[in-house]
């Protein structure tokens, strides 16, 4: 009785942290308002579309899932029960993240920012480390932080670049551009490595492409295109793909029973 109130009281909080967070996105007015405009559609080359931020939802509607699900009775012990601060401390950050952007402090947004990130990789690891137990554990556990991880991996980097603008760095230098393409191009080659050393990389891989792959769409069609730039990152999404592709085909074969094949 008394770890069930435990774990129904846990997942009240985390349900309280993503609803918190989703109303405070919903009421604001706008990320065009927000760091001098620099987070807004075409401001620099890294600008994420609303398209490629509207995963956000969706990921917080699974980690919401995932707190409810974690309170059956054969799920209140081992590996999450080892993950339930963590995962309270991601929510955390992820609400000061949120708050922090929408008050125009896109510094101390950052840093909550950079510490989310920073957990959601440290429950990743922790999950690649503990076999799934039952399929069901694939899609609920690793898919939600997983594919949080690596979306958040991009936003973060393009919240990076506009911080870097608004504190004097010219966004329409060649050199500022190149720098960005960079620091994308080996993201990408480290996603795409991490997607065939475990399986949660399949997830990181994904989740950060569907960022990428809109950012190429808009700097192609935007009001602010930048053909080069998005060439660069076309490049860096076919290796992906190509990388997400193979690591996924390996997966089923190993998962697939032995006999199947025959």
């Amino acid at each position: 009785m008394k770890r069930r109130l435990v774990t129904g009281g846990y997942a009240a909080i985390i349900l309280l942290g993503l609803g918190w967070a989703a109303w405070a996105v919903l009421s604001a007015a706008g990320l065009e308002t927000i760091a001098g405009g620099w987070l807004g559609q075409d401001a620099t080359v890294t600008s994420v579309p609303r398209i490629g931020q509207l995963p956000w939802f969706g990921l917080l509607a699974a980690v919401a899932f995932y707190a409810i699900w974690q309170c059956m009775p054969h799920e209140r012990t081992g590996l999450h029960r080892r993950l339930r601060p963590w995962v309270l401390a991601a929510v955390l950050c992820n609400a000061l993240w949120v708050a922090f952007l929408e008050r125009d402090r896109i510094g101390t947004s950052l840093v909550f920012g950079l510490l989310l990130l920073a957990l959601l990789i440290r429950i990743v690891v922790m999950i690649d480390k503990t076999p799934a137990l039952q399929q069901v554990d694939r899609w609920i556990t690793r898919a939600s932080f997983g594919l949080f991880a690596g979306w958040l991996s991009v936003m973060v980097l393009a919240e990076t670049v506009a911080f870097a603008a608004l504190s004097g760095a010219d966004a329409s230098t060649l050199m500022f551009k190149g720098t960005c393409a960079l620091s994308v191009l080996l993201l990408a080659l480290f996603l795409s490595a991490v997607s065939f050393k475990n399986p949660m990389g399949i997830y990181l891989n994904a989740g950060a492409l569907w960022v990428i792959g809109w950012i190429i769409v808009d700097r192609y069609t935007g009001h602010a295109t930048s053909p080069g730039f998005a060439t660069v990152l076309s490049i860096a999404a076919i290796l992906m793909l190509l990388c997400l592709l193979s690591a996924l085909r390996t997966r089923i074969r190993k998962l697939r029973p032995r006999g199947a094949s025959q």
